[in-house]
């Protein structure tokens, strides 16, 4: 029964390395929350959304 302590250092570091991943990683791959379909249909077909005020 000696590897149960090195078993248990095992799991507890993936364990903490999938914490930390997450932490510092998950604001990185979240997606961007602009709306592009809808501001595409928004422009007047010249490529510039901002400039439908004319």
């Amino acid at each position: 029964m000696v590897w149960e302590p090195f078993a248990l250092a095992v799991v507890m570091g993936l364990l903490v390395s999938a914490a930390i991943y997450f932490i510092v990683m998950w604001p990185q791959v979240e997606p961007d929350d602009v709306d592009e379909p809808a501001a595409l249909a928004a422009s007047d077909g010249d490529g510039d959304a901002l400039s439908s005020d004319r």
